[in-house]
């Protein structure tokens, strides 16, 4: 057996001497047997770790207990070549009396199963650590924390500027010019891999470059395969960047491995493995390894690549239907701000100018994420636009859009059954605040939990008592409320997303909010910045008010007997009232025969009493009311027609004319615009 066994086979005595050894372990290790016989256990062979092989072998011998296929691992050649691996079996020899003769050792030669096993546990590794995560950078840095853990000593994993933007990257053959970003770096046994693109861990030094051609970046590049290489010390490639250089840390490396990121002919990236002195060169089943590793993870890669694009084209879609220009209001400091999240919400806010000085501040959110998500923001944001032209109160105009949402909801659920969207829910919530600064008043209603805060000027939390409102496009039939509150000079309003008001809390909120004097910018980001992992949740977006009220003067108001001499009175208050505030001669002509011809409606069509209001703000408003719910027709007149006119002459010399509906009766109304510079305050007809 000890001639013709393949295997290696040991005879040890009781102190672990050799005393037999048959021909192939000689073989193996290239000596003749007998100038082994009688050296210890580990001097026999140049053990990696001799010192825990002698401790096993004398366990065995102590207990008994045989110890099967134990890998270790030892040098059949002197270092700096690799060391190779064995699977030794040890038992103990003793007589039937019980005496220990020694011990038997059976050591056959796996290096090559350990290579094969290794990798597969490389690439198992790899599949199951690298890519769970969307973001390019992430998805490096597994892939180098797998690779310097089981394949090479330092890694370095670059990628090309079209990934971290989204567009299309180059194709095989790069032109010259394509640049390389180090995206991750990592070494054999230090902490996790780090390095974001256009990092260095050297100071003021880059870390991207241009792949030389004569280098093996270059030649994996033009050949679109794993290239190996072992260096001489003095290629300037080895230092490209200052990402190689960090991972080599001044250290010529024995062997270099480079694979491409590839994909449907389309670049991607390079990782570039070293292996330092005594670890082995890399083989051809390392590169056709490391292309299998390169393949998946060009897949990855390009998945990241698609996610952020659409990422890109949602937040564009997102921002594009937001405000671009800074909201003003009558009466009413601005402040808004919001955080992009990790992928594109459908929340948005706006500030809409309604007529009599008062303004709409809205919040709201589309529930879900994405492209679709934030068109469909786009589209309700616009339909509550519209409603808000038509001057509804807070709780039915949340009512009409909730009609909008369930009908884009239906148009969704009869998408062709392949469209994913098709079984998305459609659903949104809303908050709708008007606040009218003439009397000191915010009237809010709201779809869902968005969240309202107010802080009253002594730096007190306002208790509001606004109902939860159904959410937008549910099936639920509650009605909306609506809630009017006072709001004095000097309130703050705060409207919050969901996610936000979750995160912070009214109390959170207040606590930012105060002291209320300081500048509604630095309460919004700081409120901002406050809001910790609320992105997780939803859209963080926060619309700020302060509410500063009209002049004292700014708005008047008359009750008019509904007779025939009204429109003469009519006029002749407001042109005293227009001289009183400094307006051009050409704004007081025209508002009087506006207020003539509404006044004149009045006297004619509609029912006691009648109101006439003037508000003078960012603009002019009219306001005519009476007690008939009837609302006027503008119609064109001929040329033959006596009358019919009043309407049409109304509208040509307003900038905007609507109707409001009260509880009882109506209120036409009528906004002027006018330059400010042409205004010159002057002595009111009333003083002279």
């Amino acid at each position: 057996m000890l001639s013709q066994s393949p295997l290696g086979l040991h005879i040890f005595d009781a102190d672990l001497r050799l005393v037999r050894i048959n021909p192939a372990t000689a073989a193996m290790q290239g000596h003749d047997a007998r100038e082994l016989v009688g050296l210890p256990l580990r001097d026999v062979f140049p053990l990696e770790d001799p010192d825990a092989v002698d401790a096993l072998a004398r366990s065995v011998l102590t207990d008994g207990r045989p110890v099967l296929e134990r890998r270790i691992r030892a040098f059949t050649d002197p270092p700096p070549a690799p060391a190779r691996t064995y699977s030794a079996s040890l038992f103990r020899l003793r007589s039937q009396a019980g005496t220990v003769y020694g011990l038997a050792v059976v050591v056959v030669d796996v290096t090559e199963l350990a290579v094969a096993e290794a990798g597969s546990q490389v690439l198992g590794a790899v599949r199951a650590q690298v890519g769970a995560s969307l973001e390019a950078v992430e998805i490096c840095r597994e892939l180098a924390d797998v690779l310097a853990d089981g394949m090479a000593d330092a890694v370095v994993v670059e990628v090309v500027d079209a990934l971290m933007t989204g567009d299309d990257p180059p194709l095989l053959p790069p032109p010259d010019l394509v640049a390389l970003h180090g995206a991750a770096v990592k070494r054999r046994g230090a902490d996790p891999a780090t390095g974001p693109p256009g990092s260095s861990h050297v100071p003021d030094a880059g870390s991207s470059h241009v792949p030389d051609a004569a280098s093996p970046f270059g030649l994996a590049l033009a050949q679109g395969r794993p290239v190996t290489v072992r260096p001489g010390g003095d290629e300037a490639w080895l230092h490209a960047t200052a990402d190689h250089a960090a991972a080599l840390r001044g250290a010529v490396p024995v062997a270099v491995l480079v694979a491409p990121f590839v994909l449907r002919g389309a670049f991607l990236g390079l990782v570039t493995m070293y292996r330092r002195e005594g670890s082995p060169a890399f083989t051809d089943d390392d590169a056709a390894l490391a292309a299998t590793v390169a393949d998946y993870v060009a897949l990855c890669l390009d998945n990241s690549r698609r996610y952020t694009r659409e990422h890109a084209v949602a937040a564009t879609v997102q921002r594009r239907f937001l405000p671009r220009a800074p909201q003003s209001a009558a009466g009413l400091e601005i402040a808004q701000g919001h955080l992009p999240t990790h992928r594109a919400s459908g929340g948005w806010y706006d500030v809409i100018p309604l007529p009599g000085a008062r303004t709409a501040l809205v919040i709201g959110e589309v529930e879900g994420h994405g492209i679709h998500t934030a068109a469909t923001m786009g589209q309700l944001r616009t339909a509550l636009r519209c409603l808000a032209s038509l001057d509804l109160e807070p709780d039915e105009l949340l009512a009409r859009l909730d009609e909008t949402t369930r009908q884009l909801a239906a148009e969704r659920r009869a998408l062709p059954a392949a469209d994913p969207l098709r079984e998305q829910p459609l659903t949104a919530n809303c908050l709708c605040a008007v606040y009218d600064p003439a009397s000191g008043t915010l009237t809010a209603a709201r779809a869902g939990n968005p969240g309202l805060v107010l802080v009253s000027p002594d730096g007190a939390l306002a208790d509001v008592d606004l109902p939860d409102g159904p959410t937008l496009g549910t099936s639920e039939t509650a009605p909306f409320a609506a809630t009017r509150m006072s709001v004095p000079d000097g309130t703050v309003l705060a409207l919050t997303t969901p996610a936000l008001y979750a995160a912070l809390g009214a109390q959170g909120l207040h606590a930012r909010l105060v002291p209320t004097g300081r500048p509604l910018r630095a309460h919004c980001d700081r409120l901002l910045l406050s809001s910790g992992d609320a992105g997780q949740a939803g859209a963080v977006i926060l619309l700020l008010g302060r509410a500063a009220g009209l002049d004292r003067d700014a708005a008047v108001d008359w009750v008019l007997d509904a007779d025939e001499r009204a429109p003469a009175r009519a006029r002749s208050l407001v042109r005293a009232q227009l001289g009183h505030w400094g307006l051009p001669e050409e704004t007081v002509y025209a508002t009087e025969l506006v207020v003539s011809e509404l006044v004149t409606n009045v006297v004619r069509y509609g029912d006691p009493p009648c109101r006439l209001r003037l508000i003078h703000a960012d603009r002019l408003s009219v306001e005519v009311s009476d007690g008939e719910a009837s609302s006027p027709h503008l119609r064109h007149a001929r040329t033959t027609d006596e009358g019919g006119r009043g309407l049409y002459i109304v509208s040509q010399l307003a900038d905007r004319w609507g109707v409001r509906f009260a509880a009882t009766g109506k209120t036409v109304w009528v906004e002027q615009a006018f330059a400010e510079e042409a205004i010159a305050v002057r002595p009111s007809a009333v003083d002279r």
